[in-house]
């Protein structure tokens, strides 16, 4: 069958010198029909154009090699890799649906499919909006869909119950596709993203720098740098009425990094170098972690996005830090150096870090979730009692009861910390399940992924009584409930290693400010997520506290 076409539009082919041209009627093919050349016009009549044949043909091979793309490998390469991403686009939303509508047995997803999912997971609200699902639907287990997911199942489990048998199961893995992000940021397999006798060698050779002789000499440390902060701070303020403003996430972040880089990496950074290390791990984490899970495409097309090459250049930045601090070990004499089992001295002599880029790696990862969880879980408590004054003043006259060397004992001071790691947990867990797990909403299936949000699981409201309001006297007589419910620090094997470094820490800073200041909001700033749960630009205004009782 012949097409036909609207009308006889009349297009000409640009002609050389001295050399016939071909009229083409808009829409027509040129065809070979019994050895001459003919066109079928727009009526689908067959006509000779009557003018040299071997003119038309060198005419028309010319304009043919002038729009081919054989001159132009590089247009074919990118019409490939755009013709192959499109497919795999159709072919990855065509499972998405296919398994969406595939079996109810499994929990409910969460509302708005899979754009709205990828949307929230790249947003720095995806806790909060985690927490508003969990609450409208009606178990809060629920499932979540991402494009090219690296398993069939991606769960999000808001039930404590069933993050406790998902912690505790021997059979329980991590999901390395997903950790693959964050040795981006390390530069190769750590402690926290391994498993088996990896994992559990070089677990085994760190250990020992968080041993009860180590946790008290990291604590008094930081109980100094706590004091010359207190120091600094005091000398802007004129006189005892005045007040002073500081950004408690910044401030505290650097108080634990001086502390945690002097004692476990005998390395003395500076407030620059505290400042410029905290840039650039955030630069990373936010493309490495945040950004990247949610679009697998990113690290394909990385170098056509800004912020992706900004990130690599942080990465190598960080790596320089953490070089210079392995080179300043180094050249310590033997006599300077703590031959006690500090966190360094235990990676640099140890055999399970067989090379310099294993134990580059593996001090990354210590410098980071070592000072950023413990500093942020500090802000936020800080940041929760300014904005409730009737507990600090409560907290404070407790303290004052007590000798100063004994208030980060107080029994108040614990069930403060308590709950303001109940309100703003800043980690999470994320597991593959290595066995099917019944739940109220459903089944999860063996090889699974659950994202253990603590934040969903701390707020559960069949656990605890109006689980938005900080009420740090909730903690005089917890349920059996409430208690198994509150695993900040993870559970099972590979719980945290430094928990008991990141309490100490926490009561002692706690106590050392709340006894000097008085705490107010100045501005309460915003929620960052990405890795951890942090406040960004909150504000306080301290003054010194007028009378101590």
């Amino acid at each position: 069958a012949v097409p036909r076409f609207s009308s006889p539009i009349t297009t000409h082919t640009r002609p050389r010198a001295n050399e016939p041209y071909l009229v083409v009627e808009s829409g027509t093919s040129p065809r070979r029909i019994k050895g001459q050349f003919c066109c079928w016009d727009w009526k689908g009549r067959c006509y000779d154009n009557n003018r040299n044949r071997e003119a038309v043909d060198r005419r028309m091979h010319s304009f043919y090699d002038d729009i081919s793309i054989r001159r132009r490998p590089h247009l074919m390469a990118i019409a490939l890799v755009v013709s192959l991403s499109i497919t795999l686009v159709c072919v990855a939303y065509a499972v998405y649906r296919v398994r969406k509508k595939s079996d109810e047995r499994y929990p409910p997803p969460a509302p708005g499919g899979m754009r709205k999912h990828m949307a929230m997971a790249l947003s720095a609200d995806y806790p909060w909006w985690l927490l508003e699902v969990s609450r409208s639907l009606p178990t809060p287990v629920f499932q979540l869909f991402f494009l090219f997911a690296p398993t069939r199942h991606f769960f999000v489990v808001g039930d404590p119950e069933v993050s406790r048998v998902v912690l505790t199961d021997p059979s329980t893995t991590k999901p390395h596709r997903l950790y693959e992000n964050f040795r981006n940021v390390t530069g190769g397999p750590t402690i926290l993203t391994t498993d088996g006798p990896r994992w559990h060698s070089r677990r085994k050779a760190t250990a020992p720098a968080f041993s009860s002789n180590h946790v008290r000499r990291m604590t008094s440390v930081a109980s100094e740098k706590t004091q010359e902060w207190i120091n600094d701070l005091a000398k802007g303020l004129d006189d005892e009425n005045s007040s002073i403003s500081f950004d408690v996430g910044e401030e505290m972040r650097g108080i634990i990094l001086g502390a945690l880089s002097e004692t476990a990496f005998e390395y003395a950074m500076s407030r620059e170098e505290r400042s410029f290390l905290g840039r650039e791990l955030r630069l990373a984490l936010v493309e490495y972690i945040r950004k990247t899970p949610a679009n697998p495409l990113r690290p394909y097309f990385g170098r056509f996005s800004k912020e992706r090459r900004r990130a690599a250049l942080a990465v190598r930045n960080i790596r320089e830090i953490v070089i210079t601090i392995m080179t300043a070990y180094r050249n310590k004499n033997e006599s300077n150096k703590n031959t006690d089992g500090t966190i360094i001295q235990l990676i640099m002599d140890s055999e399970a870090f067989p090379n310099d880029e294993a134990r580059v790696a593996q001090l990354i990862e210590f410098l980071l979730v070592g000072h950023d969880t413990t500093s942020y879980n500090i802000g936020w408590i800080l940041l929760l009692l300014a904005k409730h004054p009737e507990e600090q003043k409560r907290l404070r006259e407790c303290l004052y009861r007590l000798p100063p060397q004994e208030r980060s004992g107080c029994e108040y001071l614990k069930r403060v910390v308590k709950e303001g790691m109940r309100l703003f947990p800043v980690a999470r867990s994320i597991r593959v399940i290595g066995r099917d797990i019944m739940t109220k909403g459903g089944l999860l299936p063996k090889g699974s992924i659950c994202a253990l949000h603590f934040l969903l699981i701390f707020r559960n409201p069949t656990v605890f009584d109006d689980p938005d309001s900080f009420r740090p006297s909730r903690w005089e007589d917890p349920t059996r409930e409430m208690t198994d419910s509150l695993n900040s620090f993870s559970l099972g094997i590979h719980a945290c290693v430094g928990r008991s470094l990141a309490q100490a820490e926490t009561f002692a800073v706690v106590s050392r400010i709340c006894s000097e200041f008085e705490l107010e909001v100045e501005c309460e700033g915003t929620t960052d997520f990405s890795l951890l749960l942090k406040p960004m630009g909150a504000r306080l205004s301290a003054r010194k506290v007028r009378e101590k009782e």
